[in-house]
């Protein structure tokens, strides 16, 4: 040990006699394939195939946690090098947490396992922004698509910018509690709505997102997040928002049954259109001549003329209806059924429903790659129990043909333009989890504020 830099000497030092044992056996002894260490006494080591799926994800976790650290700490600086061997050591904490929550079926374990990975995943963030600061270093990319990806934080009053390029995570107060939140087409504004915050699901008298009383649309400039550039007061619960090319945004009044259509030029609401009872999520078509509107509280869905800015239509699909979204092609609608645990599909041309799926607890939004491959819906569970899955619908089939596992209570979905990569919010655990489309396998996790809701991405330069 007279050998190490005295950084390490002094790690060393204070680490208890066990950790100090374990580690000197593994340096002594060697790694066998497969991760697992040589046994002591003679015996024979285990057979990959008679080593249960966990440990080997344990222990492929642990190997993945030593190297970087042990290369961290060789820094010049004490300080830094405490940083950079506790960064690897922290995530080394969360993936081993996520183990037992895939795992595991203690409440208690899986309970400590999701405090852990908030506080680890926190204190990762804070510990790479002041190597930014302090020692220049950049954070890596968090995928190769560029861009930058927002999220609408009901809990704690903010907007959350995630820079994909490089990492970091900007976020900011806006002055009401966003539940959604979308881009303009041109990518000049960012747009969020809010009202009082709620800690309940969508879509009844009792549990919904606000008290009685005028929202707000708060515009943003993407370059100037905490310098808001107007606000407009659209009218009571509002839930959703989208905004066209002719620079109108349509924002879901829940509490008015109703859809707010603002003149973005004029900060000025210009006309209400009815819908069904207790309107959420909506979606334009490609062409954005239609409307399509999910109404909770009455099961149907109504179709606006954008024109004519009237409703020309209302299907029946299902028990709350949460979200819509729209194939590419705009052939298809995809409509999550929160009370259903399905998604229905209607058929555009002729306004039926043609088609249920069986997905997880409590789907609320989804959304489909731009390829038309696929359509995610995140499973937001119930408040008591958290869900954190997200089913992966194949369009062609019209079958789920993954289920992955995110973060607890999934539930807003966006995917990025070249579609390699979706993101969704994870309400309960406050982050979003970047999956790789390909792979169907989440990347990276990003903590962001509390209670993230919707979610947009907006591609480079935007």
């Amino acid at each position: 040990m007279q050998d190490m830099p005295k950084e390490c000497r002094a790690m060393m030092e204070t680490m208890p006699q066990a950790c100090m044992d374990a580690m000197q056996q593994m340096m002594q002894g060697g790694m066998m394939h497969g991760g697992m260490a040589a046994p002591q006494g003679g015996e024979s080591a285990p057979a990959d195939a008679d080593v249960a799926d966990f440990t080997k994800a344990y222990v492929d976790a642990m190997e993945e946690m030593h190297g970087p650290m042990m290369e961290g700490v060789m820094a010049e600086d004490p300080d830094v090098a405490f940083i950079r061997g506790m960064i690897p050591h922290h995530q080394g904490a969360v993936d081993m947490a996520k183990i037992v929550q895939r795992y595991g079926d203690d409440p208690q374990t899986r309970e400590w396992a999701s405090q852990i990975i908030e506080a680890q995943e926190r204190e990762i963030a804070e510990m790479q922004a002041w190597l930014d600061r302090n020692a220049g270093q950049q954070p890596a990319g968090l995928v190769e698509t560029g861009g930058t990806v927002y999220s609408a934080n009901e809990g704690d009053n903010s907007i959350s910018a995630i820079e994909l390029g490089t990492g970091s995570v900007e976020t900011v107060q806006i002055g009401v509690s966003p539940h959604n939140v979308d881009r303009t087409p041109d990518g000049r504004l960012l747009l969020a709505v809010g009202s009082a915050a709620s800690d309940h699901a969508h879509g009844s008298d009792d549990q919904g997102h606000a008290d009685a009383g005028n929202g707000l649309l708060v515009v943003l400039d993407p370059q100037q997040l905490s310098q808001p550039v107007g606000t407009v007061e659209v009218g009571a619960h509002p839930a959703h928002v989208v905004a066209d090319r002719s620079g109108r945004a349509y924002v879901s009044l829940s509490g008015g049954n109703e859809i707010a259509v603002v003149d973005l030029a004029a900060a000025s609401v210009i006309e209400h259109i009815t819908t069904g009872a207790y309107p959420h999520g909506l979606r334009l078509n490609p062409d954005e001549s239609e409307l399509y509107v999910a109404n909770v509280e009455d099961g149907s869905v109504s179709v606006i003329d954008t024109q004519e800015l009237t409703e020309v239509a209302r299907i029946p699909v299902g028990a709350a209806p949460v979200q819509v979204g729209f194939t590419p092609s705009g052939d298809q609608v995809y409509v999550s059924l929160r009370d259903e645990n399905r998604v229905a599909v209607i058929d555009t041309a002729s306004r039926e429903v043609t088609n249920r799926i069986d997905v997880g607890p409590n789907p609320i939004q989804m959304f489909a790659t731009p390829d038309g491959a696929y359509v995610y819906v995140a499973n937001q569970g119930t408040e008591a129990e958290p869900n954190d899955t997200v089913s992966v619908i194949e369009i062609e089939s019209g079958n789920v043909i993954e289920t992955i596992t995110t973060g607890s209570g999934a539930h807003g979905v966006s995917a990025s333009a070249d579609g390699a990569f979706v993101f969704v919010t994870n309400i309960a655990d406050d982050s979003v989890s970047i999956i790789d489309v390909a792979s169907q396998e989440v990347l990276k996790t990003v903590p962001v504020g509390d209670r993230p809701n919707g979610i947009v991405y907006a591609g480079s330069n935007q």
